[in-house]
This record gives structure tokens, C-alpha cells and sequence, in this order.
């Protein structure tokens, strides 16, 4: 799985992969990272020299201290940039506004309904996907025209999920 991190003002990729590998832009780097008993607190082992991180969940990421520097740390995956690419995407249409889902899943629910005007922003369709809940919102203000989907349907990559006028 693939990683872009920004940290502060540095940006990199970061890869792990089956067998625990791990590449930074594409450097293979020896790290091992584990958590203590305390779920905020982790040592982590890179080129040769140890480290104790401290880490907590904030709005928009994390925040990390290390030797008693903070940085405010965004991680993204490959699926989280995947989904701001086609939200980006569907976002820039004007008129008739497709909806699609990126990934294979389960519609687990459909707030609207069909003739419903929507506000931007507003969740049309969620779709459980590796048991993580995907909420597919309006680009735009608009009028839902049709509805492709049901709850509980399992759907494919490029399903149509809702059409907007």
C-alpha cells in the first residue's frame, strides 16, 4: 500500500508492502515501528538509531512529537487520493452530474430520494467498502433525477449511483 505524508513543510511517498517492506520515494529503508501499551505512544527504529513518537488523532491527520519537536502530519492512501481525484472530478461538471462509484461495495444507504433538491455537500450515498464507510456527496446545488441503486445492493467500480439535475 502506498502513502503520500506531508509533515510540516516535507511531502513523501511511502510504500509497505505484503511481506512488510518499506520504500520511501521509492528508497528501500530497514524501519520497524510498534505500539506500546500506551495506544499514543510507539518506538520506532530507523537507520539504526531508536525513537520515541507520540502520537495523537487530530481533525485533518495527526499530530506527532518527536524529541520534543510537534509536527501536524496528513497521511493519505492510495483509495483516500483516489476518491478526492473523482470527487474533484465530478465536482468541476455543471447541467446533468453523474455519480459513480470508485470501488466495489455495499450501498448501505440512501438519504434521498428522487425529485429531492440538494444542497452541496449533502450525502446521497454511502457504500460500505473493506468495512470502511465511503458517504458519495452533491458536487453541487442540484435536483436528484434518479436514483440506480438500492440499499443493501452490492455495486462495482463505475456503478452509477445517482444521476443530478
Amino acid at each position: 500500500m502506498k502513502y503520500r505524508v506531508r509533515a510540516g513543510e516535507s511531502e513523501f511517498e511511502i510504500e509497505i508492502d505484503k511481506e512488510g517492506g518499506i520504500r520511501i520515494d521509492d528508497e528501500a529503508v530497514d524501519a520497524d515501528l510498534q505500539q506500546s501499551f500506551d495506544p499514543s505512544l510507539y518506538s520506532l527504529i530507523y537507520g539504526h538509531r531508536s525513537y520515541e513518537l507520540r502520537v495523537e488523532s487530530v481533525e485533518g491527520g495527526y499530530r506527532a512529537q518527536v524529541h520534543g519537536v510537534t509536527y501536524d502530519v496528513v497521511v493519505e492512501d492510495e483509495r483516500t487520493r483516489l476518491l478526492a481525484r473523482v470527487k474533484a472530478a465530478v465536482g468541476a461538471q455543471t447541467g446533468e452530474t453523474i455519480i459513480k462509484s470508485p470501488m466495489p461495495g455495499i450501498v448501505i444507504d440512501i438519504p434521498v430520494k428522487v425529485g429531492d433538491t440538494v444542497e452541496a455537500g449533502q450525502t446521497l450515498v454511502v457504500v460500505e467498502s473493506m468495512k470502511m464507510h465511503n458517504e458519495f456527496s452533491a458536487p453541487r446545488a442540484g435536483t436528484v433525477k434518479a436514483i440506480r441503486v438500492e440499499r443493501g445492493a452490492k455495486v462495482l467500480q463505475n456503478t452509477i449511483l445517482v444521476t443530478l439535475a
